[in-house]
């Protein structure tokens, strides 16, 4: 995700696309963002005409179903456990019906107005005080989702890989639990939020309102390359509030028919099951000693002084000797059972100096860095970086000065871990840079293993 990256995101149903989510098989792409009112129109008539053994194709025969068929690979049991971060997926979602042909529903294609380009209002919702997460089982995803001992079929899930993720309050209540699937370049993400509206960012001022079956549904889309690779990616996003649960929906892939689909789905028939009344923490956050399957993670703000209590803040710079003008921004400290980070944040005007040190396990696999310790000098940053002037082509109300892409700068610890400080500076002369990096750096013993111990 990368990066919990983009939320995931017009209805068609072209022949052939369930195939394509069942074996992953990359998408075609298209150039077009806009999906024409009356292909939408189209493809209502069609899925009303006809029953449908796959959402996507006619000619089937309708079958008898059952409510809760979507057959999980993993064992639904109590003591079916998550897996540890970077394994498989808790969940992989067959297909209860063998490929054989059977019925579905008429789907009405929702407004999905494109965002691409309008405004948007982002917001940072802090969490609650004392919060923490967990991984969800097997069985916590399943009956989030409604279903006993399968995932319900009528999501049309099937052959997503899913893992899941639940928030808690202080207290040990839920504060949202999201479930997260992925198959081939198509990717969702479900937010359930008990007793309240989802919170919603970005939020878009063109998103439109629209009363589906009774139920009161936002939706919005967007098309643009969100990962680089010169290739439009799209999202497709629905939220609603049904009961006392607020749910959030969010759809990504290549190719726009199977996530609209899978949006379109889930806002008239997926959701009645819906629930976190049976999530129940399993740690209560206590720390990392009893773990047992559990994600525990958290983060908290912090004042310039509170920083420099902090152990790992031998990496960053005296206040005392940042070049002229710059002043404390802003500070933070966040945490999970595989890593902590501390950041600090200086300004001056437009110009910045960002260090954010992360402490990683021995059994971590890192990009090499930028950097070795004893490389960072001005010539080094001179190289690395370059200057903006007057005369060079910057944004408006940008001041001249250096630019530098962010770089990394490794400290191997005595315990087998790693601490690597990532610097992210814009406005600071190279010989400035390197004194403040090389002042945070600790000698390396003689005659000894280069290693830049905390203690």
């Amino acid at each position: 995700m990368n990066r919990y990256r983009n939320y995931m995101d017009r209805i068609t149903a072209p022949a052939g696309l369930h195939e394509k989510l069942l074996a992953g098989e990359p998408p075609r792409r298209r150039k077009s963002r806009y999906a024409p009112a009356f292909a939408l129109a189209a493809a209502c008539c069609l899925l009303a005409a006809v029953g449908l053994g796959r959402p996507w194709e006619a000619d089937t025969v309708r079958q008898s179903l059952s409510p809760t068929a979507g057959v999980a690979a993993t064992p639904a049991t109590e003591e079916s456990l998550p897996p540890e971060p970077g394994t498989e997926h808790t969940l992989m979602v067959e297909d209860p019906f063998q490929n054989q042909p059977h019925g579905f529903f008429n789907v009405t294609g929702l407004a999905f107005p494109d965002c691409t380009n309008s405004g948007a209002m982002l917001v940072d919702y802090g969490p609650p005080e004392g919060w923490f997460m967990e991984r969800m089982t097997a069985q916590d995803i399943i009956a989030t989702l409604g279903g006993t001992d399968e995932v319900p079929w009528v999501l049309c899930w099937t052959g997503f890989s899913l893992d899941g993720l639940v928030s808690y309050t202080g207290d040990g209540s839920v504060w949202n639990a999201s479930i997260h699937g992925v198959q081939g370049e198509t990717e969702f993400t479900l937010t359930l939020w008990p007793g309240q509206y989802p919170l919603l960012s970005p939020s878009y001022t063109d998103a439109v309102t629209e009363d589906i079956n009774g139920l009161t549904v936002t939706s919005w889309s967007t098309c643009c390359d969100s990962d680089g690779d010169g290739l439009d990616e799209y999202t497709y996003h629905v939220d609603f509030q049904y009961k006392d649960l607020g749910v959030s929906f969010t759809a990504a892939g290549s190719d726009s028919d199977p996530a609209s689909w899978l949006a379109c789905v889930l806002a008239q028939y997926g959701y009645d099951g819906f629930t976190t009344e049976h999530l129940v923490s399993r740690t209560n956050g206590e720390g990392f000693l009893d773990l047992g399957t559990a994600t525990v993670s958290g983060d908290r703000q912090l004042t310039q002084e509170e920083a420099y209590e902090e152990e790992m803040s031998i990496f960053f710079p005296d206040p005392e000797v940042l070049p002229h003008g710059f002043t404390f921004a802003s500070a933070g400290r966040s945490w999970n059972v595989d890593q902590s980070t501390l950041s600090i944040l200086f300004t001056r005007g437009n110009d910045s100096i960002s260090i954010g040190v992360t402490r990683f396990p021995a059994s971590a696999s890192l990009l090499a860095p930028d950097f070795q310790p004893d490389e960072v000098t001005a010539a080094a940053l001179e190289e690395y970086g370059y200057y903006v002037d007057y005369f060079t082509d910057y944004d408006r109300g940008d001041n001249p000065g250096w630019r530098y892409d962010a770089f990394t700068i490794h400290y191997p610890q005595v315990d087998g871990s790693t601490v690597a400080v990532t610097w992210s500076v814009r406005g600071v002369a190279p010989s400035d840079l390197a004194a403040l990096v090389n002042g945070t750096a600790l000698p390396p013993p003689e005659d000894g293993p280069q290693v830049f111990p905390l203690e």
